[in-house]
């Protein structure tokens, strides 16, 4: 493997950040980066994705005691993969639990004790932690609630706790181009099944990681007209599906490091990989997440998943030169202050125009300093037993309430947003020329110029609807509206229903379609 040297010329004891060699995290997406409308304007149309919380007071209905082991849909169409092997075969036992999927994809964690090498990737299986993602289920993590994937021979799963969930990848055998097929597990609780629906405890916890009462799988060709489509990352613009990693080089800055034992020598800015290590042992110590033993990641993890992703990704974040621009290095040392990233800046308002998916937050920690003091200290308390099960707080509200930092980090759209702007940025990703045109969901498209009277219609009420509500625009995974944006929104859609006039910024989103962005071949 070759890695760029540093154009600078560092200090004795310091190390621009471009140089430093370690396994600095990243943000991976396996479905990834749902930037908000994922839904057809018309309802009656379009399958609706479960909902991964389950709604207080909303009783789903007891499930047949064959539900967890009914063949799944895909099975019927055909397809060679490792998650075709362990669902269309003469059975398979019932799934009742995370680690019950991990064993029948083969993909259990490597136990702690256990150290991969990277010469042989493949002899037992690598985990991955990250502490910030562009995923589906991106609103809910963060260092003290990761994200966890497992690579495994064939087949690679992504779990975050908060969100009813399991993301999986699976080589196709039938393509030599090292494409994948993707799929998702949907999985039910007890807790689904109360008045109250699922508290804190069922979903932040291991609680969610066992004793499912149903389950779901589904491959993409089910999801792809639902507010968890996998191909309008993986396959935008392409018949094939690939595995994202859009930090594809080192340092790789989102990503758990092992802490290091003893002075490393290295002076670096910023937050690094096993300070990120650091934050999730504060509040949870050894427990493992998603059977993880994230204590024991190994440092090679990062280049693991480099040997098994594309080497050409559709969109890059260029870590080396985000953090040589924020951190420069000068006569002086390091920057006693983060810089803005001329860089990043230019990636995110290329995101703003519609012309590219956004890319992962500048900053390692996307979290708020005091949230996540005062959520580590119930954390902590919760396992010790002095705070109850009721009593512990939602651990995705950990994100700053500035809106503007909010909007970047992919939460929210610009708070200080045009109509038009709100429309891209919330709804652009889904709704354009360039995905599936053949779906329901096609028949919303930005460009306001090409929908009917009547699905314009339908899509003003859409957005009225309280995001609680089923079928509501934007879906809970996507960048949220504040009061102002929707109000502004609206006003703008009934408007255009009465006037009916050409809106080029729209246009130009709809057929660029987000599919622009940095592409890059890694050197090896």
């Amino acid at each position: 493997m070759i890695i760029r040297k540093c154009s600078r010329a560092p200090a004795p004891n310091a190390i621009p950040w471009s140089g430093a060699i370690a396994a600095f995290a990243s943000a991976l997406t396996l479905c990834a980066a749902l930037s908000a409308c994922n839904e057809s304007a018309r309802e009656s149309l379009v399958p609706e994705s479960p909902d991964p919380l389950g709604a207080a007071g909303t009783a789903a209905p007891a499930p047949p005691p064959s539900a967890a082991a009914v063949r799944p849909a895909f099975c019927d169409r055909g397809g060679n993969d490792g998650v075709r092997d362990a669902f269309c075969g003469s059975s398979f036992a019932p799934i009742r639990s995370l680690h019950d999927l991990q064993t029948l994809l083969d993909v259990e964690p490597a136990p702690a004790d256990m150290q991969p090498n990277i010469a042989n990737p493949y002899g037992v299986k690598f985990s991955i932690v990250v502490g910030h993602s562009t995923a589906l289920s991106g609103h809910y993590v963060s260092p003290i609630n990761p994200r966890a994937l497992v690579i495994g021979k064939e087949t690679v799963t992504a779990f975050t706790r908060g969100v009813q969930h399991v993301e999986l990848a699976s080589r196709d055998r039938n393509r030599t181009d090292g494409s994948y097929i993707f799929y998702l597990v949907s999985f039910k609780q007890a807790c689904n099944l109360a008045a109250a629906g699922c508290s804190n405890a069922d979903l932040f916890t291991p609680r969610i990681e066992a004793d499912w009462t149903q389950f779901e799988i589904q491959d993409d060709e089910e999801l792809k007209n639902t507010t968890s489509d996998c191909r309008q990352c993986h396959q935008r613009a392409s018949n094939v599906g690939v595995l994202l990693m859009r930090e594809l080089r080192s340092p790789w800055a989102h990503w758990f490091e092992t802490i290091p034992l003893g002075d490393t020598g290295l002076q670096l800015p910023g937050a690094r990989g096993f300070d990120l290590m650091r934050d999730y042992l504060s509040a949870k110590g050894d427990e493992l997440y998603g059977h993880v033993a994230v204590h024991a990641i190994p440092p090679t993890s990062a280049l693991v998943l480099q040997s098994i992703v594309a080497n050409v990704q559709p969109l890059l974040f260029d870590s080396r030169t985000i953090e040589d621009e924020r951190w420069p290095y000068g006569p002086d040392g390091y920057s006693a202050v983060p810089n803005p990233s001329p860089t990043w800046q230019a990636a995110y308002d290329a995101f703003k125009r519609g012309e590219q998916l956004a890319l992962p937050y500048f900053e390692q920690r996307a979290t708020d300093p005091d949230k996540q003091a005062q959520l580590t200290e119930a954390y902590v308390k919760y396992r010790a037993g002095e705070l109850s099960p009721d009593e512990l707080p939602n651990l995705a509200d950990i994100f700053p309430d500035d809106p503007h930092v909010r909007a970047q980090i992919g939460l929210q759209t610009e708070p200080d947003a045009t109509a038009p702007e709100v429309l891209i940025q919330a709804c652009g990703s889904c709704h354009n020329d360039v995905l599936d045109q053949s779906i329901s969901r096609a028949r919303f498209n930005i460009d306001l110029s090409k929908l009917e009277a009547g699905e314009l219609e339908v899509a003003i009420d859409r957005i009225r609807r309280p995001s609680s509500l089923r079928g509501a625009m934007p879906p809970p995974e996507g960048r949220q509206l504040d009061a102002e944006a929707r109000a502004r929104l609206l006003s703008y859609l009934e408007q255009y229903a009465r006037e009916r006039r050409q809106e080029p910024m729209l246009e130009h989103a709809a057929k660029v379609g987000m599919t622009g962005g940095a592409s890059s071949a890694y050197i090896r």
